[in-house]
C-alpha cells in the first residue's frame, strides 16, 4: 500500500512541476521588449468571455440611463416665466380696498408707495392697503391722474422686508412678448369657499404675451378680471411693465395697461400727500315700488331716479313714480272706476358706509324731503232716465263718467339700504301734518342705481 502511494506521487510530481514551469512561460518577451501572454490567451474560456463583455456592455448602458435620469430633473425644474415673476414680485404685490371696492396695487419706487388704480379711490371712502401677510395700513393720495385711471398711494407705515418693484426695460414690452399679471381675481369668493379656497383667487399668475403698444400704454393679451384692477403687469423677471387699468374691459381675455413711466411721471411731480374725499358723481336709478295709503289700499307701479353723490357722502335723489290701482270693486250703479297717481320726490341724506369684518358692506342713507302727489280718480256709472220708454231709437240707460283730481303735497322721510353699491332697498313715509286726524302715505321700493 506504501508502495502504490509512491509511486503515485512519483508520477505526479513531474506533471505539477512542469504547469509551473509552463505558466512561467507563458510570459514572454517579444522582440520590441513588449509582453504578451501567449498560452494564457490560449487558454480562456470563449464562453466566459462573451458574459464578461455582455456584463459591461449592460452596465455602461446603466450608467448612460442613470445619468439622462438625473439630467432630466434639472431641465424640468427650471422657472417658467410666471414662476419667475411670482418669485420676485408676489410680496410686493398688495390688496387695496376702498369703500366697497376692492382691487390690486403694488409697491413701487419707495417701501411707502403704492401704485394703484385711482377707479378704485373714486368713492372718497379712503384706501386701505393688505399685505400678502394679512397686514392693514392706512394710506394717503399722493398723486392721480384721472386720464390714465393711476393713482400712488403715501403709506402710513412702510412695507417690512419688501422689495419695491422696479421698471422693466423696452425690450420687454415687444409685441409678443410673454407676460405676467399678478393680482386678485374674485378674491372675495375665497372666504365662501373656505378651506378649499385657502391660497386661490389671491395673488394668482396670469400668462399671456403683449398684443399691441404704443408710448403710453400697453393691450396685454391676458385672462383679466376687475380683481386685477391696479394690479402690475410683468415680465419673467418680475420687472412691471405697467398697470393694469381696463381689467376685462374689453373682454375677459384683453386687458388695458398703463406703462409704468406714466407713474414715475406722477411720483416725479408729486406734493404732499393729502386725503381724498371723492368727487361729484351723477346717479341714475329704475326700479318697482309699491304705495300704501291710510286707509290700506295698495297702488303698484314703477319710478325713476336721477340725482347725485357728493363725496360719497351727500345724497341728493329726485324719484318719479307712476302708480295705479288700489280701489274697491264696483258696486251699485257703478260700472268701474280707476285710480291713477303720479308722485315726485326730492331727498336729502347722508350716505353712512357699514363694513361686516371686512367681507360684506353696504350704505345705510336716512333721508328727508318734500313728496308731492297728484291723485286722479275716474269712475262711470249707469243711471236709468226716469219715464223713459225704450225705442229703436231712444235708449233709457246712460253712462256718467265723472273724475276727480287732487294734489297732496307733504313732507316725508326715508330710510334706503345700498346693498354691493347699486341694488337699492327703501321705505318712505310721508306725513299729512294738514289733516286731522294725521293721515300717512307709505312708499315700499327696490331698484337699481348706476
Amino acid at each position: 500500500m506504501r508502495w502504490l502511494l509512491f509511486v503515485t506521487l512519483f508520477w505526479a510530481a513531474p506533471a505539477f512541476a512542469q504547469g509551473e514551469v509552463d505558466v512561467d512561460a507563458d510570459v514572454e518577451a517579444d522582440a520590441d521588449g513588449s509582453e504578451v501572454l501567449a498560452e494564457a490567451e490560449t487558454g480562456a474560456d470563449p464562453e466566459t468571455e462573451a458574459e464578461a463583455e455582455a456584463e459591461a456592455e449592460a452596465e455602461a448602458e446603466a450608467v448612460a440611463a442613470e445619468a439622462e435620469v438625473v439630467a432630466a430633473p434639472g431641465a424640468s425644474t427650471a422657472p417658467t416665466c410666471a414662476e419667475a415673476a411670482y418669485a420676485r414680485a408676489a410680496s410686493a404685490v398688495v390688496r387695496v380696498r376702498a369703500g366697497t371696492q376692492w382691487g390690486a396695487g403694488f409697491v413701487y419706487h419707495s417701501p411707502r408707495h403704492v401704485v394703484t388704480a385711482f377707479s378704485l379711490l373714486g368713492l372718497g371712502r379712503g384706501a386701505t392697503v393688505v399685505t400678502r401677510d394679512g397686514t392693514e395700513i392706512g394710506t394717503r393720495l399722493l398723486a392721480r391722474d384721472e386720464d390714465y385711471d393711476l393713482a400712488v398711494l403715501e403709506l402710513d407705515a412702510p412695507v417690512e422686508g419688501v422689495e419695491p418693484l422696479g421698471p422693466a426695460p423696452e425690450t420687454s414690452a415687444r409685441r409678443g412678448a410673454t407676460v405676467v399679471a399678478l393680482g386678485h381675481p374674485f378674491a372675495q369668493v375665497s372666504q365662501l369657499l373656505g378651506e378649499r379656497g385657502a391660497g386661490l383667487l389671491r395673488w394668482s399668475t396670469s400668462t399671456g404675451t403683449v398684443g399691441a403698444a404704443n408710448d403710453v400704454g400697453l393691450q396685454a393679451d391676458v385672462a383679466l378680471t376687475e380683481g386685477h384692477a391696479g394690479a402690475p403687469l410683468l415680465d419673467c423677471e418680475g420687472r412691471v411693465l405697467g398697470m393694469i387699468t381696463g381689467a376685462g374691459l374689453v373682454s375677459a381675455d384683453l386687458g388695458l395697461v398703463a406703462r409704468i413711466g406714466q407713474a414715475d411721471t406722477l411720483i416725479a411731480g408729486s406734493g404732499e400727500a393729502g386725503d381724498f374725499l371723492g368727487d361729484l358723481q351723477l346717479r341714475f336709478g329704475i326700479g318697482a315700488a309699491l304705495l300704501i295709503d291710510e286707509d290700506g289700499r295698495v297702488a303698484g307701479g314703477g319710478y325713476l331716479t336721477l340725482g347725485a353723490t357728493l363725496f360719497d357722502r351727500i345724497s341728493w335723489m329726485n324719484r318719479v313714480g307712476f302708480f295705479s290701482g288700489g280701489i274697491d270693486d264696483p258696486m251699485g250703479d257703478v260700472l268701474d272706476h280707476s285710480r291713477e297717481l303720479i308722485r315726485v320726490e326730492t331727498m336729502l341724506g347722508y350716505r353712512f358706509f357699514v363694513d361686516v369684518g371686512g367681507f360684506f358692506t353696504f350704505y345705510v342713507v336716512p333721508s328727508g324731503g318734500v313728496s308731492i302727489m297728484n291723485e286722479r280718480l275716474g269712475e262711470r256709472r249707469v243711471s236709468v232716465t226716469p219715464m223713459c220708454t225704450p225705442s229703436d231709437t231712444e235708449s233709457c240707460i246712460s253712462i256718467q263718467e265723472t273724475s276727480m283730481d287732487r294734489w297732496i303735497v307733504r313732507p316725508a322721510a326715508s330710510l334706503s339700504f345700498l346693498l354691493g353699491g347699486n341694488f337699492e332697498l327703501g321705505y318712505t313715509i310721508e306725513i299729512g301734518l294738514d289733516t286731522d286726524p294725521v293721515r300717512t302715505h307709505h312708499v315700499v321700493r327696490a331698484g337699481f342705481l348706476f
